[in-house]
């Protein structure tokens, strides 16, 4: 017979209103059998990034529930099961969404709020504590630069186009945009049209230039606990840049599978066991 579990983890789906429409909410309850710790805030990656790091994304919040924190899921407008287009998303609504979902997840549960982002959600929790106090960041992989991400997720298009030799002219019927199977046609053909389609999302001019305005390195983050787990080194301007402003960085090297990038490894179990392990300590904040 197996042994019944201590706690079983309550989640609770609902959609709650932000204008415009409604947004699609987990909401992981903490482990009534311990301390509670705080609570969490999960800023998914970005297009088909959150649909792969779901697996994931699910698996850490009933591990930080285990632990004694309240963990909140949300779908970005325009993401996932939310309301509206993905070509209708916007840096702003997107910050928007995020500072009702963390005023939300404050009244109910008391303690410390952290924020926990993968790749370009990493990169939207950082501007979210900019403009709001939060006691930290759990940070999965991050993208600390909006233009990497959408030269990545141009990248994606290449990948699908037939091979052209670099310089080949365009068809007679086609409008003359691609020159080359390079990133800059690309790039050419957003700005020229204000829209892109790649991999079956339309990623409108107005959101790349959302993104790419924004650089960790130019947010004025201050006075929070910061959690980076990455396969990457930590950037060594960025990292003496938080430390100067009272940021308490821990840097957590990590081999990190690309689950947000391949439907065959949907999980990496030792950024699973490096975050379950650095979190349950308690929380370290600056003075």
């Amino acid at each position: 017979m197996n042994a019944p579990f201590e706690h079983v983890p309550q989640v609770e789906p609902f959609f709650f209103d932000v204008a415009p429409g409604t947004r699609f909410c987990l909401y992981h309850a903490p482990n009534p059998a311990v301390a509670a710790r705080g609570a969490i805030l999960y800023v998914h990656p970005f297009a088909e990034e959150l649909n792969l790091s779901r697996r994931m994304a699910a698996q850490q919040a009933r591990a930080f529930a285990a632990l004694g924190y309240a963990v909140l899921q949300i779908d970005l407008f325009g993401c996932g099961d939310s309301c509206g287009e993905f070509s209708a998303g916007r840096w702003p609504l997107w910050q928007h969404d995020l500072q009702v979902a963390a005023s939300w997840l404050s009244e109910r549960q008391n303690g410390p709020l952290l924020i926990w982002g993968v790749r370009l959600g990493a990169l939207l929790a950082i501007d979210l504590a900019c403009s709001r106090a939060v006691d930290g960041l759990i940070l999965w992989q991050p993208l600390i630069s909006g233009r990497t991400c959408v030269n990545q997720f141009l990248r994606q298009q290449l990948a699908l186009q037939p091979c052209q030799p670099e310089g080949a002219a365009s068809a007679p019927d086609s409008p003359g945009l691609h020159r080359g199977p390079g990133l800059a046609a690309l790039r050419a053909e957003l700005a020229a049209r204000g829209r892109i389609t790649v991999a079956g999302y339309q990623l409108e001019l107005a959101l790349a230039r959302g993104i790419e305005a924004c650089e960790a390195i130019r947010l004025p983050l201050c006075s929070c606990a910061v959690h980076w787990f990455s396969s990457a080194a930590m950037p060594r301007r960025l990292a003496a840049q938080w430390a100067a402003n009272g940021v308490t960085l821990h840097y957590h090297a990590v081999e990190v599978l690309p689950f947000w990038a391949d439907a065959a490894r949907p999980e990496s179990p030792s950024l699973l066991a490096a975050t379950a392990h650095a979190l349950a300590a308690p929380l370290t904040t600056p003075p």
